[in-house]
């Protein structure tokens, strides 16, 4: 299991979605306050001490980060493998998604500007280790039909 190059792409993107959890995206700057934009809320670093809650990008990398851990374990059934691949894909482009409709309506709210972090590109990040996991695991089924024709 963890010689298949498949396995290692999606150990590397678990653990590129559970880092972008734990790691801000970006910055608001505001005339009396400086705000992080993390997974789970906009908290206040510099400032008066608030924060708005806003969750469904952090469960979004949460489910993304589930799936792909699972789906390491289904490496007997590389078709399912493949549809947790394609559902991560379409899930990690909906977080972009919510993540730009949040921002907007943050920027919006808190009347600020906005700088980007690291955090931000782990998604990505994430999104190319997906496709290059879900191309492993095609190319590993194409093999095992070849072998199979063979008999």
């Amino acid at each position: 299991m963890i010689q298949r190059i498949q396995t290692l792409y999606l150990l590397m993107l678990v653990a590129s979605l559970v880092a972008a959890i734990f790691m801000p995206w970006g910055n608001f700057f505001t005339a009396d306050a400086v705000y992080s934009y993390e997974a789970f809320a906009v908290k206040s670093t510099v400032g008066q001490a608030d924060s708005i809650a806003f969750w469904a990008l952090g469960v979004i990398l949460a489910v993304c980060a589930l799936s792909a851990f699972v789906s390491i374990f289904y490496f007997k059934q590389r078709l399912t493998q493949v549809r947790f691949c394609i559902f991560n894909l379409i899930a990690l482009i909906g977080f972009y998604i919510v993540f730009v409709i949040a921002l907007f309506i943050t920027k919006a709210q808190l009347q600020a500007s906005f700088g980007l972090n690291f955090g931000f590109a782990l998604p990505l990040v994430g999104m190319i280790l997906d496709f290059l996991a879900m191309n492993a695991i095609l190319k590993d089924e194409k093999k095992v039909r070849a072998y199979q024709r063979i008999r």
